[in-house]
């Protein structure tokens, strides 16, 4: 009799071409993939993949069996989940998400406002996030970082830009590129993180190389830092989204807007979860397809 897990193993080596991937993918010893696809071909009766030196070549009767099994693999498991989900949760069902705070509550706040799902929403940077998914203790995350971890799919919701935040009574008119990194040099910087994450980013497009300064308050939570600069405590650079009610009170101002840095947000999940229905929405009204 066929085992289930031949299949997943079959198709997880058609996609990635290669048995050592697959096994990566599916967290299997490479021992073991090989003998869930040995033990497929014998019972199809014929070989399915060419082995070619590192790389697998499906045969006809490869690609004839991958077309075939896809669909009705992803719609078994598909349908798993749902009954998994309804079993452990009668109610309306819950969609785990991580997040930077900031960003849910200005941006996918508002996308979600129409989610049919309840949610459960934990705050954290990258890192902590990308350890809260993996651990199963969110089912998707929002994040600055495009993921290469096997069995975690990344995808781009949006493009952020982040301008030169500062106090709306400091005033500078430089235009020329070597006085306005001379005068950023001199100026009190508020920043996410000890490594001057966003800062960092910005002077290497800019000004070619690692920015010499050093944060005078590190607060990491944006919406303290545009607060602490709306009280004269320093600059920064921020994202658009986030100040634009602060600038149109005359609270703070976008200086030099001209040497702006543009910033990926992506969504990432596990590749188990992502045809469930609800996560299937939340992807959806996050990336603005719904």
């Amino acid at each position: 009799m066929i085992d289930f897990e031949w299949y997943r193993s079959f198709i997880s080596i058609y996609k990635h071409r290669s048995v050592s991937a697959a096994a990566k993918a599916r967290i299997l010893t490479q021992p073991a993939m090989s003998q869930h696809l040995a033990a497929l071909e014998a019972e199809v009766g014929e070989p399915l993949f060419i082995r070619a030196t590192r790389k697998m070549i499906p045969t006809d009767k490869g690609k004839e069996l991958y077309t075939t099994l896809v669909p009705l693999i992803e719609k078994l498991e598909s349908t798993t989940l749902e009954i998994r989900h309804v079993a452990s949760e009668p109610q309306t069902p819950i969609v785990r998400i991580g997040s930077p705070g900031e960003y849910f509550t200005k941006k996918a706040l508002l996308s979600l406002k129409r989610v049919d799902s309840r949610l459960s929403i934990q705050f954290g940077v990258a890192t902590k996030l990308l350890e809260l998914l993996q651990g199963d203790e969110v089912d998707l995350i929002i994040t600055t970082q495009k993921l290469q971890v096997p069995g975690i799919e990344s995808v781009k919701i949006e493009e952020e830009q982040f301008v030169v935040t500062a106090p709306y009574d400091v005033d500078s008119t430089l235009t020329e590129i070597g006085e306005i990194e001379s005068w950023l040099d001199e100026q009190r910087w508020l920043s996410y993180g000890l490594e001057l994450p966003i800062v960092r980013r910005f002077w290497r497009e800019h000004f070619g190389k690692r920015p010499p300064i050093q944060p005078y308050h590190i607060i990491p939570d944006l919406r303290v830092v545009l607060k602490a600069i709306e009280e004269g405590m320093g600059i920064s650079v921020l994202p658009t989204y986030l100040i634009a009610d602060s600038v149109e009170a005359n609270k703070t101002k976008v200086l030099f807007p001209h040497l702006a840095v543009n910033n990926t947000i992506y969504m990432a999940y596990k590749n188990d979860v992502k045809d469930y229905p609800p996560i299937q929405q939340v992807r959806h009204l996050l990336s603005g397809d719904d």
